[in-house]
């Protein structure tokens, strides 16, 4: 594929814009650049690209927020998430994609009201419940090119600070698609020109994460949550009005 540099321009553009929400909530980054890049891209090449990019990503904002990074819930999350992105792909080979995104976008949606009206937990979340909204994660992740929903909202509604919270969604992320990666690769999706063009990206990437997280230190918690949140509402909605458009 030859790109003429006016979409090379553009879905740098695209990609710098993505990671800039990474760096600002630590999420985010996926369910943004995946449209975004589409429409400058086929399909089939933007998605692997997405997914390849989330490793710079992680590796970027991972050695700068190590130490405010839980570890330990970001790998049991993950060990649970990996497994169940088989069945997600099963799933998606049976139920139309966007259907399942419409599906996701309601739930994702219903989910940041309920947040943003006092659902909370008033704790850390506890083993088990990672290990469900990481399971959940990687079924989405196969199912519909989606992780985020189950344990963005599960740390987001605990009381977890800011710091805390974007470090360790952003290595559940990482971890998750370094795995997508993988079988992608092994799958046949993840080509030589996607990786090309990965490279290509790189740089707006890291520069759309460095201008996000340099706003991030000016967020308090309760600043921190409204952004997550109303970005989260932002994105459901954003999967519900791509499914419907392609759905008609």
């Amino acid at each position: 594929m030859t790109l003429h540099w006016e979409l090379a321009i553009a879905g740098g553009g695209f990609i710098a814009l993505a990671s800039f929400l990474r760096g600002l909530t630590g999420f985010g980054f996926a369910i943004v650049a995946t449209p975004l890049l589409a429409l400058v891209l086929p399909p089939a090449l933007a998605v692997p690209i997405v997914i390849a990019l989330q490793i710079p990503a992680g590796i970027q904002t991972g050695m700068a927020d190590w130490a405010n990074t839980d570890r330990k819930a970001a790998l049991v999350s993950c060990l649970a998430g990996v497994p169940a992105i088989l069945p997600g792909l099963y799933v998606v080979s049976t139920v139309p994609s966007e259907i399942m995104r419409m599906i996701v976008g309601c739930v994702v949606v219903l989910s940041a009201v309920a947040l943003s009206f006092g659902l909370k937990l008033d704790r850390g979340p506890r083993t088990y419940e990672l290990m469900g909204a990481g399971a959940l994660s990687g079924f989405l992740m196969g199912a519909a090119g989606m992780a985020g929903p189950p344990v963005i909202m599960l740390v987001l509604a605990s009381n977890w600070t800011a710091a805390r919270s974007r470090a360790t969604l952003s290595l559940v992320f990482f971890l998750l698609g370094c795995a997508s990666f993988l079988l992608g690769w092994w799958r046949g999706v993840v080509t030589g020109e996607s990786i090309f063009l990965t490279a290509l990206y790189t740089p707006g990437l890291f520069a759309g994460q460095a201008f996000g997280s340099r706003l991030f230190v000016k967020l308090d918690r309760r600043r921190y949550q409204s952004v997550s949140l109303s970005t989260v509402a932002a994105t459901g909605l954003l999967v519900i009005i791509r499914g419907v458009m392609n759905h008609i």
